[in-house]
């Protein structure tokens, strides 16, 4: 179900706005930013007391998007469209949404927040930014890469060493940015990376050289899910189910 939190509201430079919403749950959340500077701000995602985004960049987020929606990224544009799949998280607690839109340097002149809720679904993604050199990724699905300071990457030829239990390796980030492209099928591979993309969540570790023009790792995160909300999950489904057949 589409829900809107948030239409052509205007947040003031360096400034903050949260937008609410109560859920049964919560399947993804869509933010449309003008201004110039949209990329300056950045996003924070919170189920009550549970943060599912850690206020990862605009500019990252859109890379994200880039990759999973295949929808363009471009700097030089005055507005932008993000999307954040959070594959699905049931409000077993009665948590409310919260979603945290902050403005960078300049004003944002127009911001629309929707979210698709109360869908079924299983299971629960998170998505964090890190700005560490080296990290460890609980129950990881994917990450891509870029430079904090809006830089191609494409010719980025440092390496990043990424571990699992089940494997290693020491891609590029010149590979990573022919990933991205083979994965995007836009030609925005300059400016971002795919380094992984894995079937099931796996932990994974990520060490690379603080010399390396890309400075910024973004991952999408697989969380728990508990047995009440899998139980939430399937009578959340058995009721939508019950919905489409009348």
């Amino acid at each position: 179900m589409l829900v809107t939190l948030a239409t052509n509201e205007t947040i003031g430079a360096s400034a903050s706005a949260t937008y609410t919403y109560s859920p049964t749950s919560l399947q993804s959340v869509q933010v449309r930013l003008a201004d110039a500077d949209w990329e300056l701000g950045n996003i924070t995602v919170q189920l009550g007391s549970v943060t599912i985004l850690n206020g990862a960049s605009n500019w990252g987020l859109a890379g994200l998007t880039g990759l999973i929606s295949n929808v363009k990224v471009d700097a030089g544009s005055d507005e932008a469209f993000i999307n954040l799949n959070f594959g699905s998280h049931q409000c077993t607690d009665r948590d409310n949404l919260y979603v945290t839109v902050t403005a960078g340097a300049s004003a944002l002149s127009a911001v629309d927040v929707s979210a698709i809720v109360d869908e079924p679904g299983q299971l629960p993604l998170r998505i964090t930014e890190y700005s560490d050199n080296t990290f460890v990724s609980p129950s990881n699905l994917m990450a891509i890469s870029y430079d904090s300071a809006y830089q191609n990457v494409e010719n980025d030829d440092y390496r990043c060493e990424i571990r699992t239990p089940v494997s290693s390796s020491s891609p590029s980030f010149v590979s990573a940015s022919s990933y991205y492209r083979a994965c995007a099928m836009h030609d925005d591979s300059a400016l971002f990376g795919l380094l992984n993309k894995h079937g099931v969540a796996l932990e994974t570790s990520y060490n690379y050289s603080a010399s390396a023009v890309t400075d910024r790792i973004i991952t999408v995160e697989q969380m728990p899910s508990t047995q009440q909300s899998q139980q939430q999950s399937a009578t959340n489904a058995r009721i939508v189910e019950s919905q489409r057949s009348v």
